[in-house]
């Protein structure tokens, strides 16, 4: 199951976060699955300091390892997302 992270952090924190972000990033090249996998990399809304990112197929270990490496400097809201064409499949066969 694949899941969107919703994240923001205070301006003043954003040399904080660019150095969490380039610690995992780093982690993440080395091969370590210590952190999700990205699916849909990370992009700001609306210019403000929030955003989000697609992981695939996460472990609950790995979400938490995200959440406290960035903690206290982000904070995130992970929600699980399923892909639509696979929801109506299971919805028609609940239905028979």
């Amino acid at each position: 199951m694949n899941y969107i992270g919703f994240w923001e952090y205070c301006p003043e924190d954003f040399d904080k976060v660019i150095e969490k972000y380039k610690q995992a990033m780093a982690e993440r090249e080395k091969g370590t699955e210590k952190f999700p996998k990205i699916l849909f990399p990370s992009h700001g809304m609306g210019g403000e300091h929030k955003g989000f990112t697609v992981y695939e197929n996460p472990t609950p270990e790995q979400l938490t390892n995200l959440v406290l490496h960035y903690t206290p400097v982000m904070k995130f809201k992970l929600v699980p997302i399923f892909e639509s064409a696979k929801v109506i499949e299971l919805y028609q066969k609940m239905k028979k």
